[in-house]
């Protein structure tokens, strides 16, 4: 009998510590995950998902795979803030500067020699940037990184309209020196306007992105007036083309008529601003039917005091199942070459 009360006291003791393990707290690794990642919730800045709203403000949140070093990370995180602040605000701006009208040929079309050397002068003009985008706060967790990039969009209107207003003025005091001598000579003292004017353009999208307003302020008409004159001195360089070998006086007329159509005005006599030597080997080719024509071009371009603006080697090519429309081809080919760096030489070396 003593041995069955020691049995079922010793069954009760079991199913009693049984019980205290299974309402024991659970400690998997499901339960401390939760925990860590409740925890990480309430310690990550609101800033994070919803950005602030302050009047005359604008935000942007960025975010970095923290990973190496910690100072580089929040660097990159600072960057992707900046992107989504800007792109925030990005808008629809019309009225770019190559829209405005220039100089014109007969036809209503503006001279493709007058769209190379705006091409050229914006290529060369550096993009603005925005000094007042600030980084005001940068959070920390296991993985990631992230910044709150602010802008004080009042701030950086005012800055703009001040630059844009010195800028105006300076194209202005150019405008008003005195000029006179040949188109070249004219052209060099107000040449340096246009990259102001380039610039001018591009703080004026700026405004329009970070101002409350939402406006690009216009090129006035004066400004419209002496940006117009300066390109009208560009179409009316004469441009003399002196072809030294045989090669090149083959291609002759093709290359004069392809650079005449590009606005350029060729002076066989007379006056003249600019001088173009060349030189030109062509080698006919055909393959499979098809017929090329290879322009290996030398090319020196001088002003009146024989001073050399540029001097390159080009290669100009023709194609077409027909050897003389393969030779046509080469020849405005060459053309369009040389305009475009009579443009570079002139945005480059006149000065």
């Amino acid at each position: 009998m003593k041995n069955v009360v020691k049995l079922i006291a010793g069954s009760f003791v079991v199913c009693s510590l049984a019980a205290c393990v299974a309402n024991s707290p659970k400690t998997s690794s499901d339960g401390v995950s939760k925990r860590e990642k409740a925890q990480a919730a309430l310690a990550m800045p609101s800033w994070v998902n919803t950005p602030p709203q302050k009047n005359g403000y604008a935000y942007g949140v960025g975010s970095g795979d923290l990973w190496g070093d910690k100072a580089d990370a929040a660097r990159r995180a600072g960057e992707s803030a900046r992107v989504n602040l800007v792109s925030q605000l990005r808008v629809t701006v019309t009225g770019d500067f190559s829209s405005t009208v220039q100089e014109r040929k007969a036809t209503g079309k503006q001279t493709e020699l007058v769209q190379t050397v705006q091409n050229t002068v914006r290529s060369q003009v550096p993009a603005v940037e925005l000094d007042e985008v600030k980084i005001t706060d940068t959070f920390f967790e296991k993985k990631f990184v992230y910044a709150l990039a602010e802008l004080d969009r009042v701030k950086a209107a005012s800055r703009i309209k001040g630059q844009i207003v010195d800028l105006e003025q300076q194209v202005v005091d150019i405008d008003n020196l005195p000029r006179s001598g040949t188109t070249l000579q004219q052209l060099r003292v107000v040449l340096p306007a246009l990259p102001l004017l380039v610039k001018r353009d591009r703080l004026a999208d700026q405004l329009a992105l970070v101002g409350t307003e939402r406006i690009k302020p216009a090129l006035s008409a004066e400004l419209q007036q002496i940006e117009q004159g300066i390109y009208a001195l560009f179409n009316q360089l004469q441009v003399r083309i002196s072809m030294t070998n045989s090669g090149a006086k083959e291609i002759a007329a093709g290359v004069v008529e392809g650079l005449t159509e590009q606005g350029i005005r060729i002076s066989s006599r007379g006056p003249y601003d600019l001088m173009i030597d060349v030189a030109a080997n062509l080698r006919p080719v055909e393959n499979k039917g098809s017929h090329f024509v290879f322009a290996d071009s030398r090319v020196t371009i001088k002003d009146t005091d024989d001073r050399v603006l540029s001097s390159f080697s080009k290669q100009a090519k023709g194609v077409s199942a027909y050897p003389d429309l393969a030779k046509v081809k080469a020849e405005r080919n060459l053309a369009s070459i040389l305009a475009g760096e009579l443009a570079v030489a002139l945005i480059d070396r006149i000065k």
